[in-house]
């Protein structure tokens, strides 16, 4: 997978401020109709603009979602806060995983809801709010099998107002639900465990795309579902066993677990996102019906298992 971009996770990396000055070129030029964003603590230039840009600060956003969170009665969270190129992105993560966000995908399998925030200073990314999932008994982060339109999707100029943010918490709230009930589906669709593998190797060619180490970790999270749990929850058969009836909940899980490695220990956040949404994809058309999954369960003529 690609090299991850540089990133920072501490805790004041998004509390600075940013602020609009006219574009000078190389030559002490301004370039009428131009601006550019800068740090006001480093001076750091980190990204050209219009003079009609809004700025939205980091710090602003966290702020906001926090305030619209306790107004929905949800306050009890874990915050992770990530900054890309000198502060030039941010992506927030809200985990929230008590009341009536906890959910049970199974018996003893519970899961969490995750608000996630993006904000953009440098023109990589705009002001946006999405859901997500997180699997409580291993960590593994999901993206939401559905697609929900909140008034982030819609086109806007600088922060949303207070009552928008909480607006769109609930909308996607209300999608997690709905998602839950989609992943319930995925644990009644049950097949033996050689057909897992060549599900696996399916999604190895045609979606993960990994090396053949990468791959060689994948299929060992799914022969040894407990390697993938929080030390707590092993030897309950959670995720099934090796050698025993297994479900695409299972193959699901062992793909995210992969993932979930593969963002804590190389920080590669970016390539992390895209596989997500793609999986969810997949497993989100299998446990609607729109996929079949037969055809994942039978063997590639030119399996990647073979070769590792």
């Amino acid at each position: 997978m690609k090299n991850p971009r540089s990133y920072d996770k501490s805790e004041k990396a998004a509390q600075f401020t940013a602020a609009m000055r006219p574009f000078v070129n190389q030559n002490g030029m301004r370039w009428a109709g131009k601006c550019e964003v800068f740090r006001t603590d480093t001076m750091e230039t980190l990204a050209t603009c219009s003079p009609n840009y809004q700025i939205v600060q980091h710090s602003e956003v966290l702020e906001r979602a926090e305030t619209a969170l306790k107004g929905l009665g949800l306050k009890d969270w874990n915050r992770e806060v990530i900054v890309f190129d000198n502060g030039g992105e941010m992506r927030a993560k809200y985990r929230l995983h008590n009341g009536k966000t906890k959910k049970d995908v199974a018996v003893g399998d519970a899961l969490g809801f995750t608000l996630e925030l993006d904000n953009g200073l440098n023109g990589r990314s705009t002001l946006l709010a999405k859901g997500g999932i997180e699997a409580l008994v291993c960590s593994n982060g999901m993206t939401s099998v559905r697609d929900a339109t909140t008034g982030f999707n819609r086109k806007h100029n600088g922060l949303l107002s207070l009552d928008a943010f909480k607006k769109s918490i609930t909308e996607l709230l209300n999608v997690y639900s709905k998602d839950v009930l989609e992943l319930q589906r995925l644990t009644k669709m049950e097949f033996n465990h050689a057909d897992g593998l060549n599900m696996i190797d399916h999604l190895i060619a045609e979606v993960l795309k990994t090396t053949k180490n990468d791959s060689i970790e994948l299929v060992g999270l799914y022969n040894d579902p407990d390697s993938g749990l929080h030390p707590e929850y092993r030897g309950q058969k959670i995720h099934g066993e090796a050698g025993g009836q297994r479900n695409a909940w299972h193959v699901y899980s062992a793909c995210t677990a992969f993932l979930r490695n593969v963002e804590n220990d190389r920080g590669a956040f970016d390539i992390v996102r895209t596989k997500r949404k793609a999986l969810a994809g997949v497993f989100g058309g299998i446990a609607s019906g729109k996929r079949e999954l037969k055809p994942l369960l039978v063997p590639r003529a030119d399996s990647v298992l073979d070769t590792i």
